[in-house]
C-alpha cells in the first residue's frame, strides 16, 4: 500500500497554508522539519528537528516531502540539500484553484487557493503559485520562483529561476524578467527587466541591483 504520509520543511505561515490544502486533499501531515526546537507543537503537529537530522534519520525516508517555505533561496537550498535522499517530492493543489489540463508543472510546486494557471503554461520545481494569483497562457516560470497573492502575469511572460512577484502585481503581455529579480509589491511591469534587479512602481522601475544572498524580506 502507498505511503501518503507527508513532512513539510517549514513550520511558518506558507507550512501551515500547506499542510491544510494536503490534508484538504486525504494527505496525512505527520510533522515539520524546522529549525525550532524539537518536540515544538505547530498547528497541532510536531517539529521533528532540522534538515541535518533529517538527512541522518533513516526513519524520515518513508514519507513524501514538501518545502512549505517562501523565500526562494532557502527553498533552493533545500531540494539540492534533499535530493539524495530518495523520498518523493510532492506537489500541492488546492481543490480551490484551476488548472489547465495542459499546464506543466514541475517537482514540489503549490498552486493554492483561487490561483489560476491557464492552457500551455510550464511552471518550474519548487515554486509557489499563491492565493488568487493568475498565469494566463503560454507562460513560462523557472525554477524556485515565487509568485505572491493576487499577482496578475498576462500571456507569453517569461520568468527566470529565483524571482519574486509581490502581492498585486501585474505584468503585461510579452515581458521577461531575469534571474532572482524583485518586483515590489502593487508594481505595474510594462518593461523587461534583467537579472538580479530590485524593481518596484506603477510603472516598475529598476531601485537597484540585488545580492541574492542577501535578505531583503522583514521577519
Amino acid at each position: 500500500m502507498e505511503n501518503n504520509k507527508l513532512i513539510i520543511f517549514g513550520a511558518g505561515g506558507h507550512a501551515v497554508k500547506v499542510k491544510r490544502i494536503a490534508e484538504s486533499e486525504n494527505i496525512e501531515v505527520v510533522g515539520y522539519i524546522s529549525t525550532e526546537p524539537i518536540g515544538t507543537i505547530i498547528n497541532g503537529l510536531p517539529v521533528f528537528g532540522n534538515i541535518d537530522l533529517f538527512l541522518k534519520e533513516e526513519q524520515f525516508r518513508e514519507y513524501k516531502l514538501h518545502i512549505g517555505i517562501g523565500e526562494n533561496r532557502v527553498r533552493e537550498k533545500i531540494f539540492f540539500s534533499i535530493k539524495a535522499s530518495q523520498n518523493e517530492l510532492i506537489n500541492i493543489y488546492s481543490r480551490k484553484s484551476v488548472i489547465s489540463e495542459d499546464a506543466e508543472i514541475g517537482l514540489g510546486t503549490a498552486v493554492v487557493q483561487n490561483a489560476v494557471v491557464q492552457n500551455a503554461v510550464k511552471i518550474g520545481k519548487c515554486c509557489i503559485i499563491d492565493t488568487g494569483s493568475i498565469v494566463d497562457h503560454d507562460t513560462l516560470i523557472g525554477d524556485f520562483v515565487n509568485i505572491s497573492p493576487n499577482a496578475v502575469l498576462c500571456s507569453h511572460i517569461t520568468i527566470g529561476n529565483g524571482v519574486f512577484i509581490g502581492a498585486g502585481t501585474t505584468i503585461i503581455d510579452g515581458i521577461t524578467i531575469g534571474e532572482n529579480t524583485i518586483i515590489g509589491a502593487g508594481s505595474v511591469v510594462v518593461d523587461d527587466i534583467g537579472p538580479n534587479i530590485i524593481a518596484f512602481g506603477n510603472p516598475a522601475r529598476v531601485i537597484r541591483t540585488r545580492n541574492v544572498y542577501e535578505n531583503v524580506f522583514k521577519k
